[in-house]
């Protein structure tokens, strides 16, 4: 069943990933979730994965995103696919803010990033099931993982 919200329904917000934050609108499904988040210059994510599989396509702007050990420098109208599980986060190393649009599936509606204010796409009669949707987990503090020699890479 398709449901159709106004864009002036779904507000934009702060999300706060721990050190640094980005403006986003979130909406979900039962089997996915739809962000679309603008990252001010200097936006810097810390490490970070999720149990989901997460499709990018950078509408605006440049990025630097690393998934393991690649680093993936990011133009508008690129994609890029992060397998669920894999260690990534990004970097807007460049003096403008950039516009990303991700999908993750199964949904991110649960994690405490957007949890709050992500619309959920459901019709009135219709009982919502969403997937229990993972959470992001961010990489341990005195993990071994040196992940700002992957960001080498972006030199």
């Amino acid at each position: 069943m398709a449901v159709h919200v106004s864009g002036d329904e779904v507000y934009e917000e702060i999300a706060d990933m721990g050190d640094t934050s980005f403006r986003t609108k979130a909406v979900y499904g039962n089997s996915a979730s739809f962000m679309i988040a603008t990252r001010p210059p200097g936006y810097h994510s810390k490490p970070h994965r999720h149990a989901c599989e997460q499709l990018n396509w950078l509408q605006a702007g440049e990025v630097w995103v690393f998934v393991e050990e690649r680093a993936f420098h990011l133009r508008a109208g690129d994609f890029l696919r992060i397998p669920a599980g894999a260690l990534h986060w990004g970097w807007n190393k460049s003096d403008a803010p950039c516009t990303i649009i991700e999908v993750h599936s199964p949904g991110l509606q649960n994690d405490p990033t957007i949890k709050n204010f992500a619309v959920g796409l459901f019709d009135e009669d219709e009982a919502p099931a969403p997937l229990d949707g993972p959470v992001n987990e961010f990489l341990a503090e005195n993990s071994s993982f040196d992940h700002q020699a992957v960001e080498r890479l972006a030199d």
